[in-house]
């Protein structure tokens, strides 16, 4: 089998199978329990050349997806290799984002992919959010993680440790309550 899809240096496209994105994949994989089900091997990194997608005016800078049957059986023809998943990342909306910050929206889409309990039994599946993103991204990051050209740490260097990373003040500390005043 090979080890990765061979593509067209020349290709001008809107799609552009994209390999760079694997070894991040990997990588973040090994270092984080949280993507122990993640079959880093079946997905199909793609770019989206052209698109500035957006959904309800926030900016999409990746989506990750089931691979269509009729595409599973059309590249496993030409490739000899299977892919479950596509991961798509638009790269008009992430051109201004650093390395980090690239790192970090991998392990948000690989996130998506998860162990849940089925009818029959426990399967891997795509699920969404726990809120509007990860609970953890938001805590550790901040909710402008992707958007801003802020600091944010390298989730794959070693001397990162995410229980360690502290975010962002929140809107309401752990010491303050709220209280109905009558």
């Amino acid at each position: 089998m090979q080890k990765s899809i061979i593509t067209v240096n020349e290709f001008n496209g809107v799609y552009k199978i994209n390999e760079a994105y694997r070894p991040i994949a990997k990588a973040l994989k090994e270092k984080f329990e949280e993507l122990a089900y993640v079959p880093v091997g079946n997905i199909l990194f793609i770019e989206n050349l052209e698109s500035k997608r957006k959904k309800n005016n926030k900016i999409i800078y990746a989506q990750i997806s089931k691979m269509p049957s009729k595409w599973l059986d059309i590249i496993y023809q030409v490739t000899g290799q299977s892919f479950e998943y596509m991961l798509e990342i638009f790269r008009e909306n992430i051109a201004e984002m650093s390395r980090e910050q690239i790192v970090a929206l991998v392990y948000h889409e690989l996130r998506h992919i998860q162990l849940v309990m089925a009818d029959n039994g426990p399967k891997v599946d795509i699920v969404s959010h726990d809120i509007e993103d990860w609970t953890n991204m938001i805590q550790k990051l901040g909710t402008d993680w992707a958007s801003t050209k802020g600091e944010v740490p390298d989730l794959l260097a070693a001397d990162v440790d995410w229980e360690s990373i502290e975010g962002p003040a929140n809107l309401f500390p752990a010491e303050s309550t709220i209280r109905l005043v009558k």
